[in-house]
């Protein structure tokens, strides 16, 4: 199965409740026929499309592009986590590292891969 051209389906469908194809052409002003073309690559998903559909998502429009056109996107779970993160106060922020540390240490700091080449710190 190829890769889908964006990922429209895949944010509509972890929303909660879980958002119908009508209802989010509801939200931007479009019928279900025109999201489902979208979704399937059918329709050119044009800087206008991808803003009403991120705000109705409420992701960035560039969370609306394929894994391969934006390999850092986030999902709905780690923007929430990215969120909170936001929220803390500086003392939470360095709980939360100290724990991250713990969890899923970080690389040698002697080594830091930047866009798929290694660098020596």
């Amino acid at each position: 199965m190829s890769e889908a051209p964006n990922r429209i389906r895949e944010l509509r469908s972890q929303t909660n409740p879980r958002l119908s194809q009508e209802a989010l052409g509801q939200m931007i002003g479009v019928s279900k026929v025109t999201i489902s073309d979208l979704e399937r690559g059918e329709m050119a998903l044009t800087v206008d499309y991808m803003r009403r559909i991120a705000d109705a998502l409420r992701v960035t429009p560039a969370d609306l592009l394929s894994h391969r056109d934006n390999p850092d996107a986030l999902n709905l779970d780690e923007r929430h986590l990215v969120e909170q993160l936001r929220q803390a106060t500086p003392e939470q922020r360095e709980q939360l590292q100290k724990v991250a540390d713990v969890i899923a240490p970080r690389p040698s700091s002697a080594t830091i891969e930047t866009f798929g080449t290694r660098k020596r710190a």
